[in-house]
């Protein structure tokens, strides 16, 4: 049985949900590359307070993504292949104590004042500069060929057949996702999960609401079998 790691979000992570021949041994989600790979804030910055959040997983992805554990996991996890999607870049990132952090709505949850010069949005040339240091310090601390990237895009309809609203933060979405792909296509022996289209069909009625991000069953059983197919599993 192939052991998974993820780093990246639901649509990489709700596929496991169904039974299969996989044993998932990580997952770090609403940490967006730009932060992930740098170092923790200077001692004595002050740091957002997660008790108010909802849940464990809400507190452990905040404080991950603010005191770095990532790199710590993937390189202490046993792990064969480690499944990566960007679709949680579509976050800003912060500026704060010497570092970068990402401001993902659980931090907002937080009440963490932010001051909105230190804010950057994906594509700005900061944004886009930190997520490309980002994938080059990931493919420095995996192996590639450990590497598979889920390349997910936007949906442009759901299972309705109601299109999603085409709008600039739509098109940037999809325009940064496909950037960051050309940029981790660079290192010799990653591979790519790809879907007919080159976008699966959001769901309707998917449980974390209707989104271009949230895709249907269909979509999660090719992830699924192109992973096995991928892995020889």
């Amino acid at each position: 049985m192939p052991s998974v790691f993820i780093y990246g979000s639901c649509v990489s992570r709700d596929p496991f949900e169904k039974p299969s021949d996989f044993r998932l041994e990580g997952y770090f989600a609403r940490s967006s590359i730009a932060s992930a790979f740098r170092h923790p804030p200077t001692p004595g910055t002050p740091l957002p307070d997660v008790g108010a959040l909802a849940s464990r997983f809400q507190k452990r992805m905040v404080e991950s993504d603010i005191n770095k554990s990532l790199v710590e996991s993937l390189t202490s996890t046993d792990y064969d292949v480690l499944v990566v999607d960007f679709i949680d870049e579509r976050m800003n990132t912060i500026e704060l104590g010497g570092t970068t952090i990402t401001e993902s709505a659980e931090l907002k949850a937080t009440g963490y004042p932010v001051v909105p010069a230190d804010v950057h949005e994906p594509w700005s040339d900061t944004g886009l500069a930190r997520r490309i240091q980002g994938i080059q310090a990931l493919t420095r601390t995996v192996d590639p060929f450990k590497i598979i990237v889920n390349r997910v895009y936007w949906a442009t309809v759901d299972t309705d057949g109601v299109p999603f609203p085409r709008s600039r933060w739509f098109d940037r979405n999809n325009r940064l996702l496909y950037d960051l792909y050309k940029e981790i296509e660079k290192a010799p022996g990653v591979r790519f999960i790809d879907y007919p289209g080159g976008a699966p069909m959001a769901a309707t009625d998917h449980k974390w609401g209707r989104q271009p991000y949230h895709y249907t069953q269909a979509a999660n059983d090719h992830f699924l079998a192109e992973l096995e197919r991928l892995t020889g599993a």
